[in-house]
C-alpha cells in the first residue's frame, strides 16, 4: 500500500480544533437558523408517525419493525431512550437528538485523519460548518428520520479516514459503528464496491464484517413489505440515465451554475447537456490528477467514494415509486434532504481540489475566487424553514402527554386494564398525513 503526507513537507500545523468544540458549533449554529424547532416544538413527520407512535404503542419491541422496506436502528434507539423521558418533552428531546447526531456526522471531518484531503486544521473546521449550510440542513438537522442523510454523511466519512502514515482507519471500534449504521440506513448499501476495496487495499479483515453486515441488512430489507416499491421496476438503461443525470448536475453543474439558472440546466437539450457534462466531469478529473500525482491510492478512493455514494439516487428508484419522476433531470429540486449528501461531497471536492498550498500570485487569486465562487454556487438556494406554528392549544399536548405517561406507567406495572387512546395527535408540518388519529396503549 502506497502512503502520502497529510501536509506540505516542512510546513507546520496548526493545533487541532477538539472534536467537541466543533459539534457544539454546529449544534448551536444551526439551532439559531431554525429556532422553531425549540420556539414552537412538535414531532416532525415520521418522527411522530412512526418513531414516536410505535415506541409507545410497542415498546422495545419496535425496534425491529421496519419502515417502507427498511430497518432504522439508530433512530429507533433514539426513540426508546426518548421515551424513557416524560412524554412532554418528546419533540424537544427529539429535535436534541437529531441535531447532535447531524452535528457529530458533519463535524467528522475536522478530525486529523482528513488532513490528507485538506491539510490546515482550522479550514476543516470551516469546511464543516459550511456543511451545516448546504441545501437541505433545514430538513435534516433537527428531524431524525431526515437526519439520517446527514448521518449518512457520516457513514462514508468514516470510510474515508485515515492516519499520519496514510492507512485507511478501520478497527474493531470503527467496525462496530459502523456496523450499527449498517443496519440504520438503507442506503448504506452504495458503499459496498468501496469497503470491497479498501479490503483489497489493505486486506483488514474488518472490511469483510462490514460487507457481510450490509448483505444481512439488505436480506432483511428485501424481506420487508414496502408499499411504495415501484411496480414494474425501473429499467436498467432508465437507472443509468438517473445515475449520470444526477453525478452531473448536482456534482458538477451545481459547482459553478448559480441557483437562479437550475431551469436552464434542467431544460437544457440533451446533446448540449451531454458534452457540458462531460467537460465538468473531465475537469474534476483532470484536477484531482493534478491534486493526488503523489497519492494515486487516495484519488483512486475518493473517486470510488463519490461514484459510489452518487448510486443513492437510482437506488431511491427502486425503492420509491415517486423516484423516477422526483430525479430525472427535468424535475430535480437541488433542496431538500436528497440534496443534502451531494452538496457535502461537492463542498469536500472543490475545497481539497482548488485549496491546494503552494500556488502564487494570479493562480493564487484565481484559485481562491474560483473556490469562493462554486462554494457561492453549492450552499444557494432560496432560504427556507419549515412552518414552525404551533400546532396546539395552550395546554393541550401537555394534557395528552399526561394521559400517556400514566397509561405507560400503568403498562410497566401491570395495572392497565383496558386499551387507552389518545386521538389526533397532530404533527409538524401540520396537515392530515402528519397525523395520528389513533395513538393506542394496551394492557399489554
Amino acid at each position: 500500500m502506497t502512503t502520502t503526507a497529510v501536509a506540505e513537507p516542512g510546513s507546520p500545523l496548526p493545533a487541532r480544533v477538539p472534536f467537541l468544540a466543533v459539534v457544539l458549533l454546529l449544534f448551536a449554529s444551526s439551532a439559531l437558523r431554525f429556532p422553531g424547532f425549540f420556539l414552537a416544538p412538535g414531532l416532525w413527520a415520521e418522527d411522530c408517525t412512526f418513531f414516536f407512535r410505535e415506541s409507545v404503542e410497542l415498546g422495545p419491541a419496535a425496534i425491529l419493525a421496519p419502515i417502507h422496506g427498511s430497518y432504522h436502528t439508530l433512530p429507533r434507539l433514539v426513540a426508546l431512550l426518548v421515551s424513557l423521558f416524560p412524554t412532554d418533552w418528546s419533540p424537544v428531546l427529539y429535535a436534541v437528538a437529531a441535531g447532535l447526531l447531524a452535528s457529530v456526522s458533519l463535524s467528522l471531518f475536522s478530525r486529523a485523519g482528513y488532513r490528507w484531503l485538506v491539510p490546515d486544521d482550522r479550514v476543516r473546521v470551516l469546511v464543516c460548518w459550511l456543511f451545516s449550510l448546504a441545501p437541505g440542513s433545514y430538513e435534516a438537522f433537527f428531524a431524525i428520520s431526515p437526519g439520517t442523510y446527514a448521518v449518512f454523511c457520516g457513514f462514508f466519512l468514516l470510510l474515508l479516514e485515515r492516519d499520519g502514515q496514510g492507512r485507511w482507519q478501520m478497527g474493531p471500534g470503527r467496525a462496530l459503528l459502523v456496523s450499527l449504521l449498517c443496519l440504520s440506513l438503507g442506503q448504506g448499501l452504495v458503499l459496498a464496491p468501496l469497503i470491497a476495496y479498501l479490503f483489497w487495499l489493505t486486506r483488514n479483515r474488518y472490511y469483510l464484517v462490514l460487507l457481510a453486515m450490509l448483505a444481512g441488512a439488505l436480506a432483511l430489507n428485501m424481506t420487508t413489505e414496502n408499499a411504495y416499491r415501484p411496480d414494474p421496476l425501473p429499467a436498467p438503461e432508465l437507472l443509468a440515465r438517473l445515475y449520470f443525470e444526477n453525478l452531473a448536475v448536482r456534482l458538477g453543474f451545481l459547482s459553478v451554475v448559480p441557483y437562479r439558472f437550475h431551469e436552464s440546466v434542467r431544460r437544457m437539450a440533451g446533446a448540449p447537456f451531454l458534452l457540458l457534462s462531460v467537460a465538468l466531469i473531465g475537469g474534476y478529473l483532470w484536477a484531482a490528477f493534478r491534486a493526488r500525482r503523489r497519492d494515486t491510492e487516495g484519488l483512486r478512493v475518493l473517486v470510488l467514494a463519490v461514484l459510489s455514494v452518487m448510486v443513492t439516487f437510482p437506488l431511491t428508484a427502486l425503492v420509491r415509486d415517486y423516484g423516477v419522476l422526483a430525479l430525472t433531470r427535468a424535475h430535480v429540486t437541488l433542496g431538500g434532504r436528497a440534496g443534502l449528501v451531494p452538496a457535502v461531497l461537492a463542498l469536500i471536492l472543490v475545497w481539497q481540489l482548488l485549496a491546494q498550498p503552494g500556488r502564487q500570485g494570479l493562480r493564487r487569486v484565481a484559485a481562491t475566487s474560483l473556490l469562493a465562487w462554486s462554494t457561492f454556487c453549492i450552499l444557494h438556494e432560496p432560504y427556507y424553514q419549515p412552518s414552525r406554528a404551533p400546532l396546539w392549544a395552550p395546554g393541550e399536548w401537555s394534557a395528552k402527554a399526561a394521559t400517556l405517561d400514566a397509561a405507560l406507567r400503568a403498562r410497566r406495572a401491570g395495572t392497565l386494564q383496558e386499551r387507552v387512546v389518545i386521538r389526533d395527535i397532530r404533527c409538524q408540518p401540520g396537515g392530515p398525513d402528519w397525523t395520528i388519529p389513533k395513538l393506542i396503549v394496551s394492557p399489554d
